[in-house]
């Protein structure tokens, strides 16, 4: 059976983790939830060549 699903590829950094951004940002407190959103909105751009779009009903 074909596939006909889309794959996307986010293209990190080696030292991602380790960027100053990325320190600062985890030292705060809830810092690993802010980490994770910002990965999650990186992920939702792609489909827009890294914009994120919003849509109002």
């Amino acid at each position: 059976m074909a596939d006909n699903k889309k794959y996307y590829y986010l293209k990190l950094k080696e030292n991602f983790f380790e960027s100053d951004e990325a320190i600062i940002l985890e030292s705060m407190p809830d810092g690993y939830i802010y980490s994770n959103i910002l990965l999650k909105l990186y992920l939702r751009s792609l489909k827009n060549d890294g914009l994120l779009m919003l849509f109002i009903h």
